[in-house]
């Protein structure tokens, strides 16, 4: 069996990924990425080419050097770097198995320290900024966006789960959309009688299908991309604080829809299990992040006496030569 870094990284990204762990097609990208960078890394500092890079190169010494490199000259946050060490821990604990050899290295790496960052603070809207918002687009008569944010909000979808929302993952008659949520698992949310209505009367006034059946299409024809939905939010919110100059204070992106009906289910009274079913989280450790009332609801608690939600491909020796060029495609 071939044990060579590149031959381990092929099959790791492009089968174990996809086929063993049932990662989305958005994680294979995003690991993609960090070993494109690791290799523009290896290049650049070591003169090593990606053909000639092996597991020898790759000491604890020279994944921290990666790590303070991407964080001094790619600029990258905390979180990204640590985002990035969690997919080089993967892949050694995929590569163990596969080359006993490097268990010794592997362990080193496995033993490096996430970058501690601050508390996370999650960027919502409040409720009257949620009416303000579907008060808006209403006005602009506007059903695309106008049905696009309602169905962020109340799904509570991911962003790349609204985008690759069908047509037929919608029955009206039974109220109900299926997300295609992380690692292949789908959930099936229920929807109010208005989000039936509004659905309804954009199919027959506005939508066109161009082929592929997605409820939503851009501009040019195409299924939406992630930062298409962040530009379309960007512009209406820009447009809205100016208008509102005292609200919309924080740094909003499509998540932020999918934070705020968490808050608000969880303000309302919802239970934490009940918001980790709808959220289609795997643990409950990542909904306690909406445990936390916002201030409104405290000043309303104080007022009342405190009364205390990837397909198989093969592997030539052709390909350890394109590395860099195949861990490129796969970032597409």
């Amino acid at each position: 069996m071939n044990k060579s870094f590149s031959y381990l990284l092929h099959k790791f990204l492009s089968d174990y990924l996809i086929n063993e762990c049932g990662f989305s097609e958005e994680t294979r990208k995003s690991y993609s990425t960090t070993f494109y960078l690791l290799v523009e890394f290896m290049k650049s500092i070591y003169e090593l080419l990606p053909n000639q890079i092996e597991f020898s190169h790759l000491t604890y010494e020279c994944i921290n050097q990666f790590l303070d490199w991407l964080e001094n000259e790619r600029k990258s946050s905390y979180s990204t770097r640590n985002q990035r060490l969690a997919a080089i821990k993967s892949f050694f604990k995929y590569a163990q198995t596969r080359n006993p050899e490097i268990i010794n290295l592997s362990t080193q790496i496995l033993g490096i320290k996430n970058k501690k960052t601050s508390s996370r603070i999650i960027s919502y809207f409040m409720e009257d900024e949620i009416k303000i918002i579907f008060d808006y687009l209403s006005g602009k008569n506007n059903l695309k966006y106008l049905t696009m944010i309602s169905m962020l909000y109340e799904t509570g979808a991911r962003v790349q789960e609204m985008i690759n929302i069908k047509v037929s993952d919608i029955n009206l008659s039974k109220r109900t959309v299926v997300l295609h949520g992380k690692g292949k698992k789908n959930r099936t949310i229920p929807i109010s009688e208005e989000m039936c209505r509004l659905i309804k009367r954009y199919l027959k006034i506005e939508y066109k299908d161009f082929g592929d059946g997605f409820l939503f299409y851009s501009k040019n024809k195409r299924q939406y991309s992630r930062n298409g939905v962040y530009y379309v939010i960007d512009t209406i919110v820009k447009e809205l604080k100016k208008r509102y100059p005292d609200k919309f204070n924080g740094k909003y992106h499509p998540h932020s829809f999918r934070h705020s009906i968490a808050t608000h289910m969880y303000n309302n009274g919802t239970t934490l299990l009940s918001i980790k079913k709808f959220l289609g989280h795997e643990s409950l450790e990542a909904t306690q992040i909406y445990a936390t009332p916002d201030s409104e609801v405290i000043k309303k608690q104080i007022l009342s006496n405190s009364k205390a939600i990837s397909p198989n491909s093969k592997y030539s020796d052709g390909d350890k030569d394109d590395l860099e060029t195949w861990l490129k495609e796969n970032m597409k």
